[in-house]
């Protein structure tokens, strides 16, 4: 049932929908500025909770998307333990929803507009995983905006299997992070959000149920063809895709050319789980700028 909301009920409710999600937080927004209210009393416990998948979606500015998102509050959503953050260019609409339900307003996710501004909103109490009706609307075509937009920033957490469907959350890993490119004269790579959505797992070699012969022997088979490449590469100096190149004269785009057919990356930014097995990793200065650098004994592929 939809109900037409504003002033306080608005501004509360609004409120109640970020503090109270468990499995779905989304946040459309063209503007967004958080003062110590959202951060503290809001967001913050969302931090211990990486079940909850937050979605960012904020735009307009294209030329100066700092003036739509402040640096200091990307940085402060790039720390949630899972977390899509996706430029819109074009975002004028505003909508907020959790599993439970959800707010198409007209008001910016702004402290200035929730101290200041008359604003109006609609708010449905229809789950947004079933039933018809305003808010399944909303977060339908939300969903299909976001996929065809810009990802900027991406971070997944990882769990370790226990019994059945136990698990334990052993912390996170950036997936993407696309936001120098975004503040440093536009956003050129479109990646979809839809790309990241699986959960990552981390098998737990303690408390195992015994495997049958087959699947040991298969196992086996499997570890030591990773052994196989891992051996030469535990010594091996990383380089980056440039550096790697120019061991065998080639140029860095031949290089992530020959990594992306192989499967070791999705892109010059992007590790996948094959490349992370091959010894691949992220190297990130004093500046908080990231690349992928390479065993040097994968210059024997190009």
């Amino acid at each position: 049932m939809a109900k037409f909301i504003t002033g306080q009920e608005l501004t509360e409710e609004v409120y109640e929908i970020i503090h109270k999600a468990k499995k779905q937080l989304l946040i459309v927004s063209p503007y967004i500025k958080l003062d110590d209210y959202f951060k503290k009393a809001l967001f913050e416990n969302h931090k211990r909770n990486s079940e909850l998948h937050i979605i960012i979606a904020f735009g307009k500015n294209e030329k100066h998307p700092e003036k739509s998102l402040k640096v200091e509050d990307l940085n402060y959503f790039k720390d949630f333990p899972n977390v899509s953050i996706v430029f819109i260019p074009n975002l004028h609409a505003k909508y907020y929803a959790n599993e439970k339900r959800g707010i198409i307003t007209s008001i910016n996710l702004y402290d200035y507009s929730f101290k200041n501004n008359v604003e109006f909103g609609v708010i449905s109490e229809t789950s947004i995983f079933g039933g018809s009706g305003i808010d399944k609307q909303a977060w339908d075509e939300s969903m299909k905006t976001l996929g065809k937009n810009y990802t900027i920033f991406i971070r997944r957490p990882n769990y370790k299997k226990k019994y059945l469907i136990a698990k334990d959350y052993v912390g996170s890993e950036t997936r993407l992070d696309l936001t120098d490119e975004l503040l440093n004269g536009g956003i050129k790579t479109k990646r979809s959000v839809f790309e990241f959505m699986d959960k990552t797992f981390v098998d737990m070699a303690d408390h195992m149920e015994r495997p049958s012969r087959e699947e040991f022997e298969k196992q086996n088979i499997q570890a030591e063809t990773i052994i196989e490449v891992q051996e030469p590469i535990v010594k091996d100096k990383l380089l980056s895709a440039t550096n790697l190149g120019k061991l065998k004269d080639k140029s860095f785009a031949e290089v992530i050319e020959v990594m992306i057919a192989k499967g070791y990356v999705l892109d010059k930014t992007t590790i996948t789980d094959k490349g992370r097995l091959v010894g691949i990793e992220y190297k990130e200065n004093t500046k908080g700028n990231k690349w992928i650098v390479y065993p040097q004994s994968l210059a024997e592929l190009i």
